[in-house]
């Protein structure tokens, strides 16, 4: 089930995304042949780049945002400049900047009265800017409104929000092999605190943020906690190396398929850097990317009294 619900959105998403239709009457704005096949151009070099790896795709997407905002500059309050500014939102998801994506589909929406197509497209993009950045309360208030124009699509997010994982839940668990060939059993990790870290090398800010974590690694590995690292890298050379070079003492699990592996589909990963702290029993206590959190977290559940058996 949880397969093809993944599948319908992936559907939607290619659907909304090589649609070419216009943005209706919002806001009184007047219709640019120029600036129509301008922006058509852009939509189709962008719909090339979805099966791209982002490291290969990165400077097209750049190369995108420069093309769209000079198309906004010099086609004002036209059709196609809020379009414009709907790709721009949509290319920011794809670089995992979705603080930007969804000032851009606010910006979009609030222009009043459109097509409804494009206000579902719309919709249903900020419903995965959203999702991706935590922010379940206000994704699932706009799948409520994307359920009155496009109901499959907004059912398929529905069952998402539904299945993913949040503080207070039980851990997913998992049974894998790190990229050494090491097990990793979550189970029997029970009686300890865990750290599991979503990262990878092509990820600018998980590399920056990788000096903090070491430093966390050390202040807590001799104090019952536990380290897991899972890359979301595409080459397991690229993670051999990184690992090698910064001498790195906790597992690390690799599958090599980014977002769609084993443990990130578990725990519902939407962008990286994440973290996610598990109690003694094997309770989800924090998720996030924040590493100070991180730290308070883990040293309050050091600090809890250890629970007595019963009998």
């Amino acid at each position: 089930m949880k397969k093809g619900r993944k599948l319908i959105l992936t559907a939607c998403a290619s659907v909304f995304l090589l649609w070419a239709g216009h943005t209706g009457n919002a806001g009184e704005l007047k219709h640019d042949v120029n600036a129509a096949k301008q922006l058509e151009i852009i939509r189709k070099n962008l719909s090339s780049l979805t099966e791209m790896k982002y490291t290969d795709a990165k400077k097209y997407y750049e190369d995108a945002l420069k093309d769209l905002n000079a198309l906004i500059e010099k086609h004002a309050k036209t059709e196609e400049a809020l379009e414009a500014k709907f790709y721009i939102g949509v290319v920011y998801n794809e670089m995992r900047n979705f603080e930007e994506a969804i000032k851009c589909f606010d910006t979009v929406l609030s222009q009043g009265e459109m097509d409804k197509n494009f206000k579902a497209r719309t919709l249903y993009f900020m419903t995965k800017a959203l999702i991706a950045k935590g922010d379940i309360a206000r994704a699932k208030d706009t799948v409520a409104e994307l359920k009155q124009i496009e109901p499959r699509a907004a059912d398929g997010f529905r069952q998402q929000l539904g299945s993913m994982v949040r503080i207070g839940m039980d851990a997913p668990m998992f049974n894998v092999a790190d990229f050494q060939g090491k097990p990793v059993d979550l189970s029997k990790y029970k009686g300890s605190i865990v750290v599991l870290d979503f990262w990878a090398t092509w990820c600018d800010p998980c590399i920056r943020e990788f000096p903090k974590l070491k430093n966390v690694y050390s202040k807590f590995k001799d104090k019952g906690v536990l380290f897991i690292g899972i890359s979301l890298d595409d080459d397991i050379e690229d993670l051999r190396g990184f690992v090698k070079h910064e001498e790195v003492k906790w597992p690390q699990v690799f599958d090599g398929k980014r977002w769609k592996g084993l443990i990130p589909s578990l725990y519902s990963i939407q962008i990286i850097p994440t973290m996610v702290v598990l109690d003694q029993e094997n309770k989800v206590r924090y998720i996030g990317g924040d590493i100070e959190n991180v730290t308070q977290i883990v040293t309050s559940l050091l600090s809890e009294p250890k629970k007595l058996p019963l009998f």
